[in-house]
């Protein structure tokens, strides 16, 4: 199932930090949360980063963010001695001060936007050890205002020179009905009668409002996304288990082998069976993952 993550701030300052336990695994299960997230992979090795469905590789020293509402997840291998920290912006927080921010889009994705801004991107990573150093030494009142002055001129910078304006829109934004019908796709995905018209009827809501709603908030239609989570579930369960194509099309929500064959090759440009054969040996192969 994908998650929802809760965003629990650190007291008095609006944001997450979480930073990883090196006795833990690196692997992330796919989830979202309503906030920005940054991300500083310190050291280890490659860490294979999904968001969307979309796969990128970031190695040690890399920067990136993960936007409201992506669906995201990571893996990488557990030899790797890894150093990992971040933060989730609480998202009412960052409306209160920056209401323009409700259309920022984030296109911090490490080298590619090393190379575009290089001196951002370096303000970026001093203004991310200056926090996490202060972090691990305890919040107190004087160390939450310095704190808060590299978190005040990091959104700056990333407003600067790493955000794009989404799309202008004159609907009027509803991210509370998002986030519960996202909820309900992620418990639900694998039923194959889950459709838009399903959920805008359950919600009380024509399904062009639903649409409207899916797309302030996260660029696409609600169908849409529901075929997306169904491909990120076949995706996973393609890599990280043994079990047959018509077995994972039945458990991440496609009517057929057929159907999920087709719609993965629009997806992904190979079949399930090539998909897996091309990248499996880069997963952990868990067994039938029942």
């Amino acid at each position: 199932m994908i998650q929802h993550e809760n965003v629990q701030v650190v007291p008095r300052l609006p944001f997450k930090y979480y930073s990883h336990d090196p006795l833990t695994s690196i692997d992330v299960a796919p989830h979202w949360h309503q906030g920005i997230e940054l991300n500083y992979l310190v050291a280890g090795g490659t860490l294979k980063f999904v968001t969307d469905g979309q796969t990128r590789e970031y190695h040690p020293g890399d920067i990136w963010a993960v936007n409201r509402r992506a669906v995201h997840s990571a893996t990488g291998p557990s030899e790797a001695d890894w150093d990992e920290f971040g933060l989730i912006i609480d998202d009412d927080f960052l409306q209160s001060q920056l209401s323009e921010s409700v259309n920022w889009r984030i296109t911090l994705t490490g080298p590619k936007s090393q190379r575009a801004a290089p001196a951002a991107y370096e303000e970026i990573r001093m203004h991310l050890l200056a926090m996490h150093d202060l972090l691990t030494k305890g919040v107190t009142d004087i160390t939450r205002l310095s704190i808060l002055s590299h978190f005040y001129a990091l959104l700056v910078v990333l407003q600067a020179h790493f955000t794009v304006p989404l799309a202008a829109s004159d609907v009027n934004p509803n991210p509370s009905l998002t986030d519960t019908v996202m909820t309900v796709i992620s418990r639900n995905y694998v039923d194959p009668q889950l459709t838009g018209e399903v959920l805008a009827q359950q919600f009380h809501v024509s399904l062009t409002t639903l649409n409207q709603q899916f797309r302030v908030n996260l660029q696409m239609s609600v169908n849409r996304y529901i075929r997306l989570v169904r491909l990120m579930a076949a995706r996973r369960l393609l890599l990280e288990t043994n079990r047959t194509v018509a077995s994972i099309a039945g458990s991440s929500g496609f009517s057929s082998e057929k159907t999920l064959t087709r719609n993965f090759k629009v997806w992904k440009g190979m079949t399930p069976t090539e998909y897996r054969q091309a990248f499996a040996r880069y997963h952990k192969n868990g067994g039938n993952g029942l």
